[in-house]
């Protein structure tokens, strides 16, 4: 896959990623997809080649059996992540109005695009309001930071390669956040998923990557071209085994610059058949959207699934996406 995409954008860290910087990021009513096919078929995930969920291998983590210090529906919270994951930082922690501390819950991290905060993206995601097993939710704040050449924008620090947007405090912050969780709550380490959207999918994408090890799956949605990944003689290495279905729109009205409709999606979804080791000759539909529109591969270890969903979506979430994301995350 590297030679495929060298010839789309030449070796090295593409000077057209500095414009994600400051992506349009969703109003509070942009998350309805006006494709009158976008409907989710509730059967797809039986094609899904994943290792499903089993009790006997749930892990209670140390925070399991302590009182429950916290209100559920949504709270604003803060940690001390340290210096390298830039000091106090925020979140905005959902529980459960049944939160059992005797369970071990799943954990859902879903990282804002620019200039968002956690409170704000939890109505868009809409995850919450879907059926599944117990599971924590948690929305990271990122920081508003001075970006050589782009400005000062809310925005997430996506890892070693990612100038101007590089280094490793959001990585740092996104660990710290899963301590506190373990320690303070009863969940499953085993079991902690990732999403976003925007400057938020990117970052789902990274951590996908970097903190492999600590995630099961994964669903970026509307990321740039993954340039945080492009190490220069080769691809960066990542840990762990996430699983990643990588969302992106066919008409995104964000970026402007691709060199043909859905470029950046493909990219995404190239670097992880090459670091999965799939067959991406014969790609299972997965029933959502449009025919074809959703598919997952073959051979991968773990799963990948892509979705180039709809032209009437732009930069926006596809109307199935909630769905989708919480039905597939139930099968890990």
């Amino acid at each position: 896959m590297r030679a495929r995409w060298a010839l789309l954008v030449g070796m090295g860290t593409s000077c057209k990623a500095v414009d994600d910087s400051a992506p349009v990021e969703p109003s509070a009513d942009a998350d309805a997809d006006a494709d009158a096919d976008a409907d989710a078929d509730a059967d797809a995930d039986t094609d899904s080649d994943t290792d499903g969920d089993t009790d006997s291998d749930t892990v209670g983590s140390a925070g399991c059996g302590a009182p429950v210090g916290y209100p559920p529906g949504g709270v604003q919270l803060t940690l001390d992540a340290g210096p390298a994951g830039d000091g106090v930082r925020s979140f905005w922690l959902s529980l459960p109005a049944d939160y059992d501390p005797a369970v071990p819950h799943r954990v859902v991290v879903g990282y804002p695009g620019t200039d968002w905060i956690g409170e704000w993206i939890q109505p868009y995601l809409d995850l919450e309001n879907q059926p599944g097993p117990p599971t924590i939710f948690v929305y990271p704040d990122p920081l508003w930071r001075d970006f050589p050449g782009w400005g000062t924008y809310g925005g997430w620090v996506l890892g070693p390669h990612a100038y101007p947007a590089d280094g490793d405090g959001d990585l740092v912050f996104t660990g710290a956040l899963l301590d506190w969780l373990e320690s303070e709550l009863c969940v499953d380490p085993g079991r902690v998923f990732v999403t976003g959207h925007s400057w938020g999918g990117d970052m789902a994408q990274v951590v996908s990557c970097f903190l492999g090890d600590r995630v099961r799956a994964s669903v970026p949605v509307a990321a740039n071209e993954p340039y945080w990944f492009d190490a220069g003689a080769d691809w960066a290495e990542c840990v762990g085994q996430t699983a990643v279905w990588t969302m992106f729109g066919v008409a995104d009205d964000h970026f402007t610059w691709q060199d043909y409709s859905g470029q950046f999606g493909d990219m995404c979804v190239d670097f992880w058949l090459d670091a999965r080791g799939c067959d991406a000759a014969d790609p299972v539909d997965l029933g959502y959207g449009a025919d074809g529109e959703c598919v997952s591969y073959a051979g991968c270890g773990p799963e990948v699934r892509y979705c180039l969903y709809g032209p009437a979506t732009g930069h926006q979430v596809p109307s199935y996406y909630a769905e989708a994301t919480m039905a597939w995350f139930a099968t890990w």
